[in-house]
């Protein structure tokens, strides 16, 4: 039996500002993720109708129900449908909650952030895709110093 090499995750970034969007490609670069680079969502859904990816980072200003509907625009290809979100927002309000997760977030994590805890949660995020699909419990806020787990 031969031993095939495991690919590593296909990570889409979709982050406007230009610096951000090759910083975040760098770390995770580093840590051995692939990733896809789109500075707005149309370039970000031809990517979704060709490529295979295994979490969508979804940068946004401060209109939730519009990054929301980015990623539902996102996530509706078949290859793309479960997978979950980790959004990242200028600021974070609690009222966000529910519908980034309805969108399939898992995390949100405000800007600026520290590279460690964006790597931290992009390996969270890649861990538990199933979690962000089954729809068990209604999203519940669970903050933390940096971040905010959606579900």
């Amino acid at each position: 039996m031969e031993n095939q090499a495991v690919k590593p995750p296909m990570i889409l970034i979709v982050e406007s500002d230009p610096l951000l969007l090759t910083g975040m490609s760098a770390i995770l670069d580093q840590k051995g993720y692939r990733c896809f680079l789109a500075r707005d969502t149309a370039v970000g859904l031809k990517a979704t109708q060709a490529m295979a990816f295994d979490l969508i980072v979804l940068s946004f200003g401060r209109d939730a129900l519009k990054a929301a509907n980015d990623a539902c625009f996102l996530k509706g290809e078949d290859m793309t449908r479960e997978l979950p979100v980790l959004f990242l927002a200028e600021t974070f309000e609690t009222n966000w909650i529910e519908p980034l997760n309805l969108a399939g977030g898992v995390y949100c994590l405000p800007k600026p952030f520290d590279p460690d805890v964006f790597l931290d949660l992009v390996d969270k995020a890649l861990c538990l895709p199933h979690l962000a699909v089954a729809k068990i419990a209604p999203p519940r806020a669970h903050f933390a110093k940096d971040w905010v787990r959606l579900s």
